[in-house]
């Protein structure tokens, strides 16, 4: 069976362009410096979700231009970046796992993973300066503008809770955008009409916040071995995300929880404590909600759309997005 078919039927409209997503990501470091060459084998090795790049895919199919080369290099370019921005943020975490694989920073050293990043981000420029739009080829360097912008927010912000507002800025710029470049960057290459590419942009804007929002309410209620990760590990940072905010705002006046969740390198007890109180408040189901929300938007965006498949298709990655345990 082929990997598409076990992943989900949203994916079948698009299993050839996947198949070759797949093959040119496998052979990013083919004739590069050893080092490179196998830390791209060790993370291109087993693909994950590959949820973006089907996005890039079914969009294209709204304009005239779908199937082109260059429709898959905007998909490896945009893929490129994601993952050069994981292994950044994989050395900044000091995670040691990922997908149940050990990550870049673990296996080698994180000055080898910094550059291995850098050189991700590289690679991801030069297939994205040969698209044949400008707009298209400035919409790859905002993406990187943005998630740079959001972690920078993340990681050099005060020790305090954010506002609702504030964390959707953030994830906005960290996550949404990349998902926003993904849909409407492939619709604009492919020629769509400007209404489909607006409502494109939107889709994959409220897409983006709903997966990770579902991220950050997974980190307090997934299984790691589900997860591939530790669970509560922006709890232990003392990164604030939406359940709970929503549980300080609970907490009403006392200021207590706040103090705690925002306190950085916390004992695994002191962890535990926490999710079971962030549980008890309600912040997780207020969280699942406002995630939902954002997927009712992306679904409302949809129907400025034709209605071939591949509308279906995006339909349902809105239903799994917020449905998923991993």
């Amino acid at each position: 069976m082929r990997a598409g078919q076990r992943r989900g039927s949203f994916y079948a409209l698009v299993e050839d362009d996947l198949e070759e997503l797949t093959r040119r990501l496998q052979d990013v470091g083919r004739g590069a410096h050893p080092t490179f060459a196998a830390a791209s084998a060790h993370l291109f090795g087993s693909p994950g979700k590959l949820l973006r790049p089907t996005l890039v895919f079914l969009s294209s199919r709204f304009g005239p231009g779908t199937g082109s080369r260059m429709i898959v290099d905007l998909a490896v370019s945009l893929e490129l970046v994601h993952t050069a921005s994981l292994v950044h943020d994989d050395i900044v975490d000091r995670a040691e796992v990922r997908r149940n694989v050990p990550t870049v920073n673990a296996v080698w050293s994180d000055d080898i993973a910094l550059i291995v990043g850098d050189y991700l981000f590289a690679k991801a420029y030069a297939l994205a300066a040969v698209l044949p739009k400008p707009e298209v080829i400035a919409m790859v360097a905002q993406t990187v503008f943005a998630l740079c912008d959001g972690e920078l927010t993340e990681v050099a912000g005060p020790s305090a809770m954010p506002t609702e507002a504030q964390y959707l800025e953030r994830i906005e710029l960290k996550t949404a955008s990349l998902y926003a470049a993904c849909c409407q960057g492939a619709a604009l290459l492919a020629d769509a009409d400007p209404e489909h590419v607006a409502a494109l942009g939107a889709y994959g804007t409220n897409i983006g916040l709903a997966f990770q929002i579902t991220d950050d309410v997974l980190d307090l209620v997934g299984e790691e071995d589900d997860l591939g990760k530790e669970v509560g590990r922006d709890l232990a940072e003392g990164m604030p995300t939406l359940p709970m905010i929503y549980a300080v705002e609970r907490d009403g006046e006392r200021t207590s929880l706040a103090a705690r969740i925002v306190a950085a390198d916390k004992d695994p007890a002191e962890v535990r404590d926490l999710i079971a109180a962030i549980r008890a408040s309600g912040g997780v189901q207020r969280a699942q909600e406002r995630a939902r929300r954002s997927r009712d938007e992306a679904v409302t965006a949809l129907e400025r759309l034709p209605a071939p498949p591949e509308r279906e298709a995006l339909r349902a990655i809105a239903d799994f997005v917020v449905s998923r345990d991993r």
